[in-house]
């Protein structure tokens, strides 16, 4: 067990980012409290203490994911908002390096989904899959507003498609072993989606 003492905002944490380990090793169901202490370095009941269950600790684990993954495409939206193939360039980069410093993430993320038909993590996960929607359908919007994309576009439809390439990196990820890091696919697809009139 652990002897370092930890203040306790910092030692749930701890516990959170290795419960996510074992969650991704294991599967929802095969991990064990046991396991999870055992990674973290803390006893069971240090984990009951700050969770209460292995399920609350894991809808935290989902939160803590699904928040790191929304704030980044944020981010790089708001940050190119009036360049489609720069802000699809950055999105792509930031979901690269999220699956390869953290490489749970890829597993966490179907193991998300296959917990979604549970009425827990639908409520948990899915506020942040609306947020990620809303801030790729905005841009998109803009961008058929400044004549970036065309107005045919199904805005909806595209924020999904958008949506939908965390998930083939993250197949990826975990089909080969490993995604190259080379951002001229973003910016391949970031010209047959947009109009061309790109800013360098």
């Amino acid at each position: 067990m652990s002897t370092k003492r930890l203040p306790a905002k910092e030692r749930k944490k701890q516990i959170l980012r290795s419960a996510i380990r074992v969650f991704a090793r294991s599967t929802y169901h095969g991990a064990t409290t046991k396991s999870i202490s055992e990674e973290a370095g803390v006893t069971e009941a240090l984990i009951y203490r700050y969770f209460g269950s292995k399920r609350a600790l894991f809808t935290e684990a989902v939160q803590l994911t699904s928040d790191r993954l929304v704030n980044g495409l944020e981010e790089a939206l708001d940050s190119h908002r009036d360049n489609p193939v720069k802000a699809i360039t950055e999105c792509f980069k930031y979901y690269v390096h999220l699956l390869e410093k953290h490489e749970d993430f890829a597993k966490m993320i179907f193991l998300v989904l296959s917990e979604l038909d549970q009425e827990d993590i639908r409520e948990t996960y899915l506020p942040y899959q609306e947020r990620a929607l809303k801030a790729i359908a905005s841009a998109i919007d803009h961008w058929k507003d400044r004549g970036f994309v065309p107005n045919f576009v199904d805005t909806k439809t595209a924020a999904w498609l958008f949506f939908g390439t965390y998930l083939i990196l993250a197949l990826v990820k975990q089909t080969t072993g490993g995604i190259p890091m080379d951002t001229s696919y973003a910016i391949q697809l970031a010209r047959a989606f947009v109009s061309g009139r790109d800013k360098d």
